[in-house]
């Protein structure tokens, strides 16, 4: 019998819950029910990047961040509700396709360049 229910889905493996640690800010846990998950599964999912989707019964619930990327810290089983429970720490932050904005700086870093030639 689950404890914490099916929330999350962390590239495609069903997770109860996801905290935020405290006092240590960028750090989470999330639990995985023994009976939905094993230690190899787990182990096997990228945590560069993770996929992450609320499945939960209601509208939404605070999970992991958007676009980052983890280091798992530790993982431990709790014999007493049968889930392990995944210690994470922010590792990075992807910010998506930023050829654009490059672009403009290349554009401005010219522009620069060529009023400080014209006025040296």
């Amino acid at each position: 019998m689950s404890l914490y229910g099916k929330k999350w889905l962390i590239d495609g493996l069903p997770a109860g819950i996801i905290m935020r640690s405290i006092p240590a800010n960028g750090r989470y846990t999330v639990v995985f029910e023994r009976e939905f998950a094993s230690l190899e599964q787990i182990e096997a999912v990228n945590w560069d990047k993770p996929t992450v989707e609320y499945i939960g019964p209601h509208g939404s619930e605070d999970g992991l961040p958007e676009g980052y990327g983890f280091e798992v810290e530790d993982i431990r089983y709790r014999s007493s509700t049968k889930s392990f429970d995944v210690i994470l720490k922010t590792a990075s932050q992807y910010l998506g396709d930023v050829t654009g904005y490059q672009d403009q700086i290349d554009q401005l870093e010219a522009a620069y360049q060529e009023g400080v030639e014209s006025n040296g």
